[in-house]
C-alpha cells in the first residue's frame, strides 16, 4: 500500500514537472514575438544622472508594463497566453535589461551572472522604493564629466551606494554602480526591507519576483497549490521549499541507484568491459545534475543566495562528474588498446600504457574541472599554487622514488629485458620476474629472489641470454709434452671433423689450432659458435664435443698433461 501510495505521488510530481517544462518552454520560446521596443537599444550610462535615470525609468516601466499583462493573463482561459500578453512580457524584458545594463557585474561568475543581474536589479529597485534618492537635475550629468575630467565617482546621498566610471575594457567611460555597491545590496535591503514604500512609486516588484516562479512572468500551473503552499519563508514559498528538497532527494537517489546497479553487473563483466560500464554512473549522474539544476533555476526558480548555493554545489557536483567520467574513459581506452593487441595485462607494456592513458585523462579532467567550476566562483589557482610548494618538497624527500620511477620508464622504452628472460649481470645471473615501477624481481639460478632498485639495475652491464642467437663455445685442451707432430696433426685433423659433423654449429666460424707451448702442457683451443637461443642446448652440445675429444686424444694414443686436463676460457 505505502509503495503503491508512493508511486502515485511520484507520477503527479513529474506530470506537474513536465506540465511546468512545458509551460515555460511554450512560454519562453513565444516570447520572441515582435516588438516595438528595439532591444538593440543600450541605456545611458555617460554619466551619474544618465545612469541613475535610465536605471530607474526603465525598471518602473518594465514593472508598468509587466503587471497589466499578468493580470490579463490570469484573466485568458488555458495556461498559455494570447499575443498581447506575450508582447508586454517581451518588453517589458527588454526595460528590464535595459535597467540590468546600468549595473557593474565584472565580479560575478559567469554561471551566476544572468540570475544574479536580474535579482541584483530589483533588490535596487526595492531600495530605490523606500529610501530618499535626489531629483535628476541634482546629480551630475554629462556636462559636468565632461568639463571636470577628474570625476569618477557618485554616491547616492545618506548611502553607501556609488556609481564610479570604469577606466578600462569594453565598458571604459561608463559610469555603472560598482560591483562592490552590487554585492552590498542583500545587506542594504536587510536594512531597509521594514520601510513602507515612499508615495506614489510601483513598489512590490521584488517580493513579485521572490514569491512566483519562472523568469519575469509565472505561469498559471503554479495556481494548483493551496494558499497555504504560497506562503513565503525566508524569502521563498513553502512549495519552493518542497520542490527543493524532492527535487534534490530524486537527483541524488537516481545517481546512487545506477551507480548501485552497475556495480552489481560488474561482477558478471569481463575486465575490460568493467571499466566501460563505470562510465554509465557519472553520465547519468551529469544528466540528472543538469535537469536538476535546470529544475531549479527555470521551474521552481529559487532566487538570492539559495540559488548561489544550490547552483555551486550542483555545479561543482556536475563538473566532478564530468571529470571522472573523462578519467574513466581514459582508462577504458588504455584497456581497449591492450586488449585490441593482445598485450599481457600484466606486461610492463600494459602498465605504460595505464599509465600513459591515465596522465592524460587525469590532466584533461582535472582542466576541465578548474575551468568548470571557476563559472561559479570557486578559484583554485591559490590551492594549486600552495601545493606546487608542497610538491616540490615532496618531490626532494622521495628523490629516490622519482629515481626508480623514471628508470623504469626507461626500461620500459628501452626493452634491455623483458619478463621472462635469462640475463646475466656483474653479481650473478637468473630469470627477471617482474619489472615495476620500483624496482625488478630477479630468480636466480638457485633459486633465490632478487630486488634490484631500477635506478641501479637500469646501470648495470646487462647479458640478455634469452635474446642471443647463438653461444660461443670456447675450450682448451692441454696435452702432455710427450704428444708427437704427427701425433697433434692427427688429434687437430679429426677435431676439426667431428666440430663440423654438429648442424648447429656455424661452419665458417670454427677454428681448432695448437695455440700455445704451456708451462707443462701444449695447448690445443676449440673455438667455434652453436646456432641456438637455448643455453641448456648449448651445454648439451659443448659436453658432447668435449666427452669426444677426449675419446678422439685417447684414440691417437696422447695423454693429458698431468695435472690439467680441458679448461674453459
Amino acid at each position: 500500500m505505502f509503495i503503491n501510495n508512493s508511486l502515485q505521488i511520484l507520477l503527479r510530481l513529474v506530470k506537474i514537472f513536465f506540465l511546468a517544462l512545458l509551460t515555460l518552454f511554450v512560454l519562453q520560446t513565444s516570447l520572441i514575438a515582435n516588438s516595438t521596443l528595439d532591444p538593440l537599444v543600450p541605456p545611458d550610462t555617460s554619466s551619474p544622472q544618465g545612469t541613475m535615470k535610465s536605471f530607474v525609468e526603465n525598471v518602473n516601466r518594465s514593472y508598468q508594463t509587466l503587471m497589466p499583462a499578468y493580470r490579463q493573463y490570469q484573466k485568458e482561459p488555458g495556461l498559455f497566453p494570447s499575443a498581447s500578453v506575450r508582447e508586454g512580457v517581451r518588453e517589458a524584458k527588454i526595460l528590464l535589461e535595459r535597467a540590468e545594463g546600468c549595473l557593474n557585474l565584472s565580479e560575478i561568475p559567469s554561471r551566476l551572472k544572468q540570475d544574479k543581474a536580474l535579482e541584483s536589479t530589483l533588490m535596487l529597485k526595492a531600495i530605490f522604493d523606500r529610501v530618499e534618492i535626489p531629483t535628476y537635475d541634482r546629480i551630475p550629468d554629462l556636462k559636468v564629466v565632461t568639463t571636470d575630467k577628474k570625476f569618477s565617482k557618485w554616491t547616492v546621498p545618506n548611502t553607501e551606494i556609488n556609481i564610479i566610471k570604469i577606466e578600462k575594457g569594453d565598458n571604459a567611460g561608463e559610469f555603472l554602480f560598482s560591483p562592490e555597491t552590487v554585492a552590498r545590496l542583500p545587506e542594504f535591503y536587510e536594512k531597509v526591507k521594514d520601510l513602507p514604500y515612499k508615495s506614489g512609486v510601483n513598489g512590490g516588484f521584488y517580493k513579485f519576483y521572490l514569491a512566483t516562479p519562472g523568469i519575469l512572468f509565472p505561469s498559471k500551473w503554479m495556481q494548483i497549490f493551496p494558499g497555504w503552499l504560497k506562503v513565503i519563508y525566508f524569502d521563498h514559498t513553502l512549495w519552493q521549499w518542497i520542490g527543493l528538497l524532492i527535487s534534490v532527494s530524486i537527483g541524488f537517489w537516481v545517481s546512487y541507484k545506477m551507480l548501485q546497479l552497475s556495480l552489481q553487473r560488474m561482477s558478471t563483466l569481463a575486465a575490460r568491459r568493467q571499466i566501460w560500464k563505470l562510465m554509465v554512473p557519472p553520465l547519468i549522474a551529469i544528466g540528472t545534475f543538469e535537469a536538476l539544476n535546470y529544475f531549479l533555476n527555470h521551474v521552481i526558480y529559487i532566487s538570492g543566495e539559495l540559488l548561489v548555493v544550490a547552483l555551486t554545489i550542483l555545479d561543482v557536483i556536475f563538473w566532478m562528474m564530468v571529470a571522472l567520467a573523462i578519467f574513466v574513459f581514459g582508462n577504458g581506452i588504455a584497456e581497449t588498446i591492450i586488449f585490441s593487441a593482445q598485450i599481457d595485462s600484466k606486461s610492463l607494456n600494459a602498465r605504460v600504457i595505464r599509465a600513459i592513458c591515465r596522465l592524460l585523462s587525469l590532466t584533461t579532467a582535472t582542466t576541465i574541472f578548474i575551468v568548470g567550476i571557476k563559472s561559479v566562483g570557486i578559484y583554485l589557482a591559490p590551492i594549486l599554487a600552495g601545493l606546487g610548494i608542497g610538491g616540490m618538497a615532496i618531490a626532494l624527500g622521495a628523490q629516490s622514488t622519482l629515481e626508480n620511477l623514471i628508470a623504469g620508464l626507461i626500461l620500459a622504452i628501452d626493452k634491455p629485458v623483458q619478463v621472462g628472460d635469462l640475463c646475466s649481470f656483474a653479481d650473478g645471473e637468473g630469470f627477471v620476474m617482474s619489472i615495476g615501477w620500483r624496482s625488478t624481481q630477479i630468480r636466480s639460478l638457485e633459486g633465490d629472489t632478487i630486488l634490484i632498485p631500477n635506478s641501479q639495475f637500469s646501470k648495470l652491464a646487462l647479458t640478455n641470454e634469452t635474446r642471443r642467437n647463438s653461444f660461443r663455445l670456447n675450450q682448451t685442451i692441454r696435452l702432455s709434452y710427450d704428444t708427437t707432430p704427427e701425433q697433434m696433426n692427427l688429434v687437430l685433423k679429426n677435431l676439426r671433423e667431428m666440430i663440423l659433423t654438429y648442424p648447429k654449429v656455424v661452419k665458417d666460424k670454427v677454428a681448432v689450432r695448437f695455440v700455445k707451448y704451456g708451462d707443462r702442457s701444449l695447448d690445443v683451443q676449440i673455438l667455434t659458435y652453436i646456432h641456438t637461443t637455448q643455453k641448456d642446448e648449448f651445454q648439451q652440445i659443448q659436453e658432447d664435443v668435449l666427452l669426444q675429444a677426449k675419446t678422439i686424444v685417447h684414440a691417437a694414443g696422447v695423454s693429458f698433461a698431468i695435472g690439467y686436463v680441458m679448461l674453459e676460457e
